[in-house]
């Protein structure tokens, strides 16, 4: 591959990069910190890890992990038990799986993690692929160490055959639900579907029969993982099933937890499968974007973008640069190099893990050197988080189909930057005006450096409430989604705004919005998405990656943060246009005129499943 660099382009790289560049990775191996032997070691299949999850189990404050394991791909093989690890804040983990978990052993695949029952910890689904043994719904008792007991005949009472799984509000009141796929008697060839299961709000959960279309599967099969997603902005949570064979599948949520089939806003993928997609605004405007891993011809990732209103074309050609194909298994949306826009890590079982270095505009380019350690080893999914305490991403792989099935941890390390940016408020529900006094629910998208399966790392999300006085928190409701509830007083304008503020202290709020209550009228209009700066007479969004807000319909700028009122913030630099550290784009640039090299990515061939 050969980058060609402009005359500015190369000034710019050459005057900007804060650190020196080097050609050594930016992530090193601290797979040592999992202790040893892991778990499953005498068994000749290990652990068979499919999936990892960086979650607090233990509400200490640092990144616990969790690995979904079970032998065999898409037939059943050995049991494996969950292998559970605490970590001691330093990147030190204990592994706490045989005593937290009773002895539980499963063939697992994916695992989701949420307070279901409202008591203040993390849960876990751990459900069956091969409906050999009823899910398991393990219930936090709190304590440290946790201890988990499994009420999943309980709470829920099924023998699933899922691959995948989510928590999300999707019914709209507030508690978690469970979106669940079932992948058929004969995976990757039966065609699948998802079900979903209602919280009562106690964490007890009934199924709601045939709220996903059943028609529409058989142009997908073996739905391998599932995703809440906020597609068309309405602030509910949308379905995407990504499928073995045949096309990834979109559906539409009405509000109320029933899915309408959306297949027709999702573009051809010409690729093989799509294993472990990711969802998040590569472009600024304010809106979720789609990352296809294997979408693409020649096993490369498929980027599609939205238009906003939930409808995506595929825009990988014009904006993905050098993307060596190989067999991967999942993308995540990471700011990697810290300069405000959303980087793409790939977990590959072919490959080298890799990452895409976003330029701010949603352009994406391949490093010319590795920024991972080359190793030898078949991975699964990965997961990324600050596991040392350092501000700085670190990430853990899971491992299975070949190799040692030795799970693996690595540190980020300069000049990889500390996390020093606030929270974006994505977009902030704008309340209308006319209706009495009382109470009021508001929702809001909020992303930070990293895109979660169990939502963003947030210390707090929260809403201001100017008239009313005070604040109301908020409660994650999946996605990048969250919900407060306040009481707005009668016959009075009434001024909130959305706030957020990440784990390593930093934060930000919205533009204010405004409604009357009571016979009053008239309803400021959230700021525009950045970038696009679209507008709506509705709400203008919060101000997206890439840019302040354009002006809503009503006027107010976009996200706005304020340091001596409120939530205690400041104007952030705007995402992927300066401000802070230049990031890995004038890095790679930084390596590519020390040593002056071209060099050719030829990936491993693919192994067939």
């Amino acid at each position: 591959m050969r980058l060609r660099l402009s005359a500015s382009l190369v000034f710019f790289s050459l005057t900007s990069v804060p650190f020196t560049a080097a050609a050594a990775p930016l992530f090193v191996e601290k797979t040592e910190n999992l202790g040893s032997p892991q778990p499953c070691a005498a068994s000749n299949e290990g652990c068979y890890s499919h999936y990892v999850l960086l979650v607090d189990l233990d509400r200490d404050g640092d990144l616990d992990a969790v690995f979904a394991n079970g032998g065999g791909y898409y037939t059943p093989a050995t049991t494996a038990p969950l292998a559970a690890y605490l970590n001691d804040g330093a990147g030190n983990f204990v592994e706490i799986g045989p005593t937290s978990f009773g002895g539980f052993s499963g063939r697992v695949r994916q695992i989701a993690a949420a307070d279901v029952d409202a008591d203040g910890d993390l849960d876990l689904y751990a459900p069956d692929a091969y409906g050999m043994q009823p899910d398991a719904l393990f219930m936090n008792d709190g304590q440290t160490p946790p201890g988990f007991t499994d009420e999943g005949p309980a709470r829920i009472g099924v023998s699933s055959r899922s691959a995948g799984a989510r928590f999300g509000d999707l019914d709209g009141d507030g508690d978690l639900d469970l979106v669940s796929t079932d992948w058929g008697a004969s995976p990757p060839n039966s065609a699948g579907t998802a079900r979903v299961y209602l919280n009562d709000g106690a964490g007890f959960f009934q199924e709601k029969l045939e709220a996903v279309p059943q028609g529409t599967q058989a142009i997908g099969t073996g739905p391998i993982d599932a995703d809440l997603v906020d597609v068309d902005g309405d602030f509910d949570l949308d379905l995407l099933l990504a499928s073995r064979k045949g096309e990834s599948l979109l559906f539409r949520n009405d509000g109320a937890g029933a899915f309408v089939d959306a297949n027709g806003d999702l573009p051809d993928q010409p690729g093989p499968y799509v294993y472990g997609p990711d969802a998040c605004d590569v472009d600024g405007d304010g809106d979720l974007d789609l990352w296809l891993d294997n979408g693409a011809a020649d096993l490369r990732e498929q980027l599609v973008i939205n238009d906003g209103k939930g409808v995506f074309s595929d825009e990988t050609a014009a904006r993905v640069v050098g993307n060596p194909g190989a067999d991967d298994n999942e993308v995540q949306c990471a700011d990697v190099d810290g300069d405000g826009d959303f980087d793409a890590v790939i977990a590959s079982l072919s490959g080298n893990e890799r990452i895409l270095l976003n330029d701010g505009a949603g352009h994406f380019t391949f490093p010319p050197e590795p920024t991972f350690p080359t190793v030898n080893d078949f991975t699964l999914g990965l997961d990324l988080g600050d596991v040392n305490g350092d501000g700085i991403l670190d990430v853990i792989t899971a491992q299975g189909e070949g190799g040692d099935f030795s799970n693996r941890l690595y540190f980020g390390v300069a000049p990889l930057p500390k996390d020093t940016r606030p929270p974006v408020i994505r977009a902030v529900e704008a309340l209308p005006s006319g209706m009495p006094g009382g109470e009021r629910i508001v929702r809001f998208a909020v992303s930070d450096e990293s895109t979660t399966d169990a939502g963003p790392r947030l210390a707090r999300a929260f809403v201001e409430i100017e008239a009313a006085g005070g604040v109301a928190d908020a409660k994650f409701i999946g996605g990048d989604l969250f919900r407060a509830t306040f009481v707005a007083p009668p016959d009075a304008t009434v001024v909130y705004r959305a706030c957020a503020e990440d784990r390593q202290g930093n934060k930000a709020c919205s533009a204010p919005l405004s409604f009357a209550s009571g016979s009053g009228s008239g309803s400021g209009g959230a700021g525009g998405s950045g970038g696009a700066g679209s507008t709506s007479s509705s709400s203008g969004g919060a101000g997206g990656n890439g840019g302040m807000g354009g002006a809503g319909a009503g006027g107010n700028p976009g996200p706005v943060l304020d340091d001596e009122a409120g939530c205690g913030c400041r104007i952030p630099a705007a995402r992927g246009h300066g401000g802070g550290g230049i990031g890995l784009v004038a890095l790679v640039l930084g390596w590519l005129l020390r040593r002056g090299l071209s060099r050719d990515h030829r990936a491993t061939p693919p192994r067939k499943r």
